[in-house]
């Protein structure tokens, strides 16, 4: 069978964590890849900056080739100091960018792929689902330039397909995110749950529990007024930091409460599983805001992928990543929330059920095996043109047009 040749081509890949659903298509499947990202990138992340040097990687089916950039520090607005970005060498079938649509490196691969392989079809990944910006000259002719160029585009929830659509994106777009989870990462474990639990003094206690950047925009706020109707002996987990934490200390001081919150700080990528386990209710209020949507928050997946009940708000792509394995209360409702943590709390059978449920879904949407799985079928369907468009709505191998 002959191989697919894919270049893809992402800042966000500088991380191996990153790169390995990637290596998983390449030993899987027939598909040849090779990641153009940038050799050194800056990252901060809260309050520290992180600084990634990747190292290349020349394998018979897996290459990573690292190019330097004019900025490592702006996503938004780097470029690659290189003339055909390894495309002369590649001669790839498919590229792919991972990169919001409106971004100048886009019109750099353009060029590139018009230059040295005119043949390769062409697919990008957006998380922007509040509109494309079309007021300047320069916007508009950048738009036009990926609306022309591009065979197809990929998201993480139908809010970003919506966005495209309404500026008047009609190629086939696809429902998958970019990174993924580790499934023999995010995965239950009794054993070590026990062991975080009695380290952490959580014995006892209904666990609520939150990761990642400790902000309103989270719903956090919303949380704390929840507790306020939330019965029996509980404890609150949160992992991570951010502009917030302040206010979360002095609303539990305030109240006396100090003994009931566990704040674990930022945490290891691959230490945010343990602290997960040891949750007993997930909580992600996040809010809809003018400037900032939840396209696809990890934290709530990776929650679901350790099997953990969880409880999110209707906000974004909330409500699609969780769909019937978890419980939805309207946002900004800190009553509702209430509830939902109460009911979880009191029924133990149906928290047990609904994090079965929500491992399952996490899995199929966005475990690495199952990531390949879809992305093959995916670049199958734009290289034939054959797309899927009458696949279930909940099935990522599905074409949207």
């Amino acid at each position: 069978m002959k191989r697919i040749k894919l270049a893809v081509v992402s800042h966000a890949l500088v991380q191996e964590i990153c790169q390995k659903r990637w290596r998983i298509l390449a030993e899987d499947y027939p598909v040849d890849v090779s990641l153009v990202v940038p050799s050194v990138w800056r990252s901060r992340w809260l309050r520290k900056e992180m600084i990634f040097r990747p190292r290349p990687v020349a394998e018979d089916h897996f290459k990573v080739m690292t190019l330097p950039t004019t900025t490592t520090r702006y996503w938004g607005k780097y470029l690659f100091y290189s003339r055909d970005l390894g495309l002369r060498t590649i001669q790839p079938d498919i590229i792919y960018v991972i990169q919001e649509e409106m971004l100048w490196i886009h019109q750099q691969v353009i060029f590139c792929r018009n230059r040295w392989s005119p043949p390769a079809k062409m697919m990008f990944f957006s998380m922007n689902a509040l509109g494309v910006p079309q007021k300047r000259w320069d916007q508009r002719w950048r738009w036009e330039q990926v609306r022309k160029n591009y065979d197809a585009g990929l998201g993480h929830y139908p809010g970003c397909l919506q966005s495209l659509k309404t500026a008047g994106f009609d190629k086939p777009f696809f429902m998958q995110t970019q990174i993924g989870i580790d499934e023999g990462v995010y995965a239950p474990d009794e054993k070590d749950r026990a062991i975080m639990r009695k380290q952490l003094g959580l014995n006892d206690f209904f666990v609520i529990g939150y990761a990642g950047r400790l902000t309103k925009d989270k719903g956090l706020d919303v949380l704390l007024q929840a507790l306020s109707d939330v019965g029996g002996e509980w404890k609150l987990l949160l992992v991570g930091d951010g502009n917030y934490r302040k206010e979360i200390e002095c609303f539990f001081a305030e109240r006396g409460w100090t003994d009931r919150l566990v704040l674990a700080g930022p945490v290891g990528q691959t230490e945010v599983a343990r602290y997960l386990r040891a949750i007993d209710c997930f909580v992600l209020g996040s809010r809809t805001r003018s400037y900032w949507l939840d396209t696809f928050p990890n934290s709530l997946v990776q929650a679901m992928a350790c099997g953990v009940a969880v409880i999110g708000s209707d906000s974004a792509a909330i409500p699609w990543i969780i769909r019937d394995a978890g419980c939805l209360v309207p946002e900004g409702d800190p009553h509702r929330l209430g509830l939902a943590i109460n009911r979880y709390a009191e029924d133990t059978a149906r928290r047990v059920l609904d994090a079965q449920k929500a491992r399952q879904r996490a899995v199929r949407l966005a475990g690495m095996k199952s990531l390949s799985q879809t992305f093959y079928d995916i670049l199958q369907q734009i290289l034939t043109g054959q797309y899927r468009t009458d696949a279930d709505d909940s099935e990522p191998v599905k074409a949207w047009i």
